[in-house]
């Protein structure tokens, strides 16, 4: 009888084992139709290369050409199938087979480049059709030999509908004089970042006379923003493909080694997400002056933040020029688009106010700074600027 009970048991016990297996079986059989029925990822609209289009048409024209020579051959429609049929074989291979193989090989790859080549990337964002970002403290882009084709790849790129979005260091921070120390004053910072901002100025006029990037009718974009930290990395993108740089000490970056990656990697996905982190944290770019500032022993040359008043006088705020005053040796000199000042701490009582309204109204913000008047000497020059 005991005998009889633990057979019972084990038959039960392969009772549930089978029918846990066939629930199993079961499912296994319909996860794949579940996977099957879920819906394709969207795909990216992407405007068609023109040069895809003239392969289409020229091999189409090549095909009846061809067909229409070899019309005499007798039976005709016979060896026109036996040959499609043949070629056909080939693409399917090619496409389904060979083409993803090194599309994976290409994703994965890391291309060096030994120095940014400007007219290269500029050749490539020429062809964009999507978006190109641009993250460096300035540009050699953005100025000369380089402005002119700068300006007109961006004017076609917005006409053709590209969101074109620029990052430069902003000149008035810490983080810009750290930079200037790190290259050891090779190259001034100050004067290129002034050369960057003009070409930029120069877009923004030429826009505004046709009512803006939008006002072309495209859904782009021209923005440039200023950030106030390094973010110790370059990239120079144009549409999936990126130029991705490190800042060295004591020479530019474009003159360093360039990584040349897809934004869909590691690296170009990490480079990309650090990009829009600074971009988000950026300021839009306002105007800046430059200031020339001198004492007995040195001379130095800042872009700073200005606010003009109605009378003519011109304020700025500084935090380095600021400093630059505390540490001077002797009277300090300054001047302004050619015109000399002395510059003297303004009366908040008078125009503290107002100027908190108009640098927050232009900047967005009041400066953690001491306002500071242009003071000339000469009575002819009624202000500034």
């Amino acid at each position: 009888m005991a005998f009889g009970d633990y057979r019972g048991a084990d038959d039960d016990d392969r009772r549930r084992r089978r029918a846990l297996a066939r629930r199993e079986a079961s499912r296994s059989r319909r996860i794949p139709l579940i996977r099957w029925l879920r819906p394709l990822p969207r795909l990216r609209r992407r405007a068609p290369d023109p040069r895809w289009i003239t392969g289409l048409v020229v091999g189409l024209a090549a095909i009846l050409t061809l067909g229409w020579i070899g019309r005499t051959v007798a039976p005709y429609w016979p060896n026109f199938a036996l040959n499609t049929a043949a070629d056909l074989i080939g693409a399917v291979f090619t496409i389904y087979v060979i083409t993803p193989i090194i599309e994976r090989a290409g994703q994965g790859g890391v291309r060096e480049h030994a120095e940014l080549d400007y007219s290269q990337f500029l050749a490539h964002a020429g062809r964009a059709t999507s978006v190109v970002r641009i993250l460096d403290t300035y540009s050699n882009l953005l100025a000369e030999p380089y402005a002119q084709r700068f300006e007109a790849m961006v004017r076609a790129a917005v006409a053709r509908g590209v969101s074109i979005r620029v990052l430069l260091i902003n000149p008035t921070t810490m983080a810009a004089e750290q930079r200037d120390l790190e290259l050891g004053r090779a190259d001034e910072l100050g004067p290129m970042l002034e050369r960057n901002l003009e070409t930029v100025a120069r877009l923004h006029r030429a826009f505004e006379q046709q009512g803006g990037p939008r006002g072309l009718g495209m859904a782009a974009d021209f923005q440039v923003r200023l950030y106030s930290s390094g973010p110790d990395i370059t990239m120079y993108r144009w549409d999936d493909r990126a130029l991705v740089s490190f800042y060295p000490v004591g020479k530019l970056s474009g003159r360093a080694e360039q990584l040349e990656v897809t934004v869909d990697s590691a690296l170009g996905s990490f480079v990309n997400n650090r990009f829009q982190a600074v971009w988000h944290a950026a300021a839009p770019h306002q105007a800046l002056t430059p200031i020339t500032v001198a004492d007995d022993n040195i001379e130095r040359t800042y872009l700073v933040r200005f606010v003009d008043l109605d009378d003519g006088r011109r304020f700025v705020a500084s935090r380095r020029v600021e400093r630059f005053m505390r540490r001077a040796v002797g009277e300090v000199a300054a001047a302004n688009r050619g015109q000399d000042y002395q510059l003297e701490a303004a009366d908040r009582h008078e125009v503290g106010a107002v100027l908190d309204a108009a640098f927050r109204r232009i900047y967005g913000e009041i400066p953690d700074t001491a306002y500071l008047l242009l003071r000339t000497s000469d009575p002819s020059v009624g202000g500034v600027g």
